[in-house]
């Protein structure tokens, strides 16, 4: 009898490893507005249906596409179109090892849009072209210079989302980085609590993201470059299945 529950305990083992190997993840590395409005909305779902695990990881388009380059995620995802990320690998000096015809290119969402966000106690409600221009150079330093209270203003920026920093400079400061010191948020999660903790705090987020720690200010439209997913030649069936599921059924959760 002793023996019979003993194999029977040995199968239930193997049986366990052999599901484990057999379950399958993939390695996802991207830009922060990829990861916040396309990628973590859809990751749920995706795992319940397909069983395949989903690790996602935001840390920049530039460097999703060189840890894709070397080999170190399955597949990298950016709010940009191939020509601006080429463009931004170009004027960052990065040597890519494998040649730019080798990678392929699946558009996953249209673009997305943005808001610039304050702090809910921030009595503000409206800036104009000017008035961000001016606080995100230097030139307005003090809220009570656009109708706030007598405080500084803290401007808050993600330097992991160069997508989103790229919308910016292009809608209110004529395409020109943001050069003042700035509180650098680790990523947009990061920088969404930063704004809803500090009442003097300013930035900007995909509009997918903001919830009622913030507050979004009237100001003018912001919409990014299309979301789109790159792989080294043809997707493994495991990330086609995920652009798939984005394209399909997976497009009811993106915001």
């Amino acid at each position: 009898m002793k023996k019979v529950i003993a194999a029977i305990g040995i199968t239930a083992v193997l049986a366990a490893t052999s599901g484990m190997a057999l379950a399958e993840s993939i390695t996802l590395i991207g830009g922060s507005t990829s990861i916040s409005t396309v990628i973590n909305p859809v990751k749920g779902a995706f795992e319940k249906t397909t069983g395949i695990t989903l690790n996602a990881t935001a840390a920049g388009s530039k460097i999703a596409l060189q840890k894709l380059d070397a080999g170190e995620a399955d597949v990298a995802t950016a709010g940009h179109t191939f020509e601006e990320l080429l463009g931004n690998i170009k004027s960052s000096n990065i040597a890519l090892k494998n040649p730019v015809e080798k990678l392929n290119v699946i558009q996953l969402a249209q673009p997305a849009s943005y808001s610039v966000i304050i702090n809910p106690a921030n009595p503000v409600a409206k800036l104009s072209k000017d008035q961000l221009a001016g606080i995100f150079s230097g030139k307005i330093s003090n809220w009570n210079e656009v109708g706030g209270k007598d405080a500084p203003i803290l401007c808050v920026v993600s330097n992991l989302s160069p997508g989103s920093n790229d919308v910016f400079a292009k809608t209110f400061l004529g395409g020109k980085k943001i050069a003042i010191d700035t509180l650098d948020a680790s990523n947009a999660a990061d920088l969404l609590q930063n704004i809803s903790t500090n009442s003097d705090a300013i930035g900007y987020l995909p509009a997918a993201m903001i919830d009622a720690s913030v507050k979004a200010v009237e100001t003018l439209p912001m919409k990014s470059s299309p979301i789109i997913m790159l792989t080294i030649g043809k997707p493994l069936p495991k990330v086609q299945k995920l652009a798939d599921f984005i394209l399909g059924e997976g497009a009811k959760y993106i915001k």
